[in-house]
């Protein structure tokens, strides 16, 4: 059993490499938390779209192809044969 002073809803936000992370704690019956979570989520997310000035950042990757990519000079030499005197 866990006990709380404060039972009223609260969010917590904090900075996260790929942005803001919001926290949220709100008590709900246990059989019903992922719909309410759900329910939650979608009408802030809605907000959110509303907002033109508000982007989501999400974690990416780009892979450099230096063979494809790199400059004429600069690449990768993928032959190493051509450097062999015939």
């Amino acid at each position: 059993m866990i006990y709380y002073d404060k039972l009223t809803p609260v969010v917590w936000t904090s900075v996260a490499d790929s942005g803001v992370t919001l926290t949220i704690r709100y008590l709900c019956e246990p059989r019903r938390r992922r719909s309410s979570a759900e329910k939650m989520w979608e009408e802030i997310l809605n907000e959110f779209a509303r907002c033109d000035d508000i982007d989501f950042a999400y974690p990416t990757r780009r892979i450099y192809d230096n063979v494809v990519e790199g400059k004429p000079g600069a690449r990768a030499n993928t032959n190493p044969q051509r450097d062999v005197p015939g």
